[in-house]
């Protein structure tokens, strides 16, 4: 007899969000998080003929959804997450099934660049914790990986928009304007990312 598949059970899950555009800058945020998703939709377009209707997939987005109990600590959900806004631009992202252990096959890591949106800070009725329910869009497709390397690495550049990669390159100290072209930007971003984790 095959043995029983064990279910993810999120009791031990690490979501983490960065204060700005660099991965240097990862916030861990599980001790304050209540539910956690990554959630694709799909748009469909419906053809309709004399021989009847197909549905068709289109573009897929996808979304970090996530709900946090406001905590106004240092280094807790109000600074990590105003910060993040405040950055006014991509800010990466990771999520791992189990935080305890080392990512693997068994624990994967799922990671990527989120656009961070404002979000309601105070939440609540009279005597229950504040909540906040957070929805920000990835961009792109989020990346899994199941070796522990780094994660700025994976962060794919290359599904950013140019703006996107302007407003990340502002965030880095550095200039647009002087680069003529997205990969010139893409490696010029990364070498300012490799920098700044030296420095750390």
């Amino acid at each position: 007899m095959p043995p029983i598949p064990l279910p993810l059970i999120l009791d031990d899950a690490s979501l983490k969000i960065s204060t700005d555009g660099t991965t240097t800058n990862l916030k861990e945020l599980a001790c304050v998080a209540s539910h956690l998703e990554l959630s694709p939709d799909t748009a469909v377009t419906t053809v309709d003929t004399f021989c009847g209707s197909t549905d068709y997939p289109g573009q897929t987005k996808w979304s970090l959804v996530a709900t946090l109990v406001q905590s106004l600590d240092t280094g807790a959900t109000e600074e990590i997450l105003s910060a993040a806004v405040a950055f006014d631009g991509p800010v990466p992202f990771e999520v791992v099934p189990y935080r305890s252990k080392a990512i693997s096959a068994a624990n994967p890591a799922w990671s990527g660049m989120v656009n961070p949106a404002p979000y309601s800070p105070i939440n609540g009725d009279a005597g229950d914790a504040s909540t906040i329910d957070l929805e920000w869009g990835v961009i792109g497709t989020p990346t899994k990986r199941s070796t522990p390397t780094a994660m700025a690495a994976e962060v794919d550049l290359y599904a950013m928009s140019r703006a996107d990669l302007d407003t990340m390159a502002s965030g880095l100290g550095l200039n647009p304007a002087d680069y003529a072209n997205k990969d010139a930007e893409i490696a010029a971003i990364q070498e300012a990312q490799a920098a700044q984790t030296v420095v750390a």
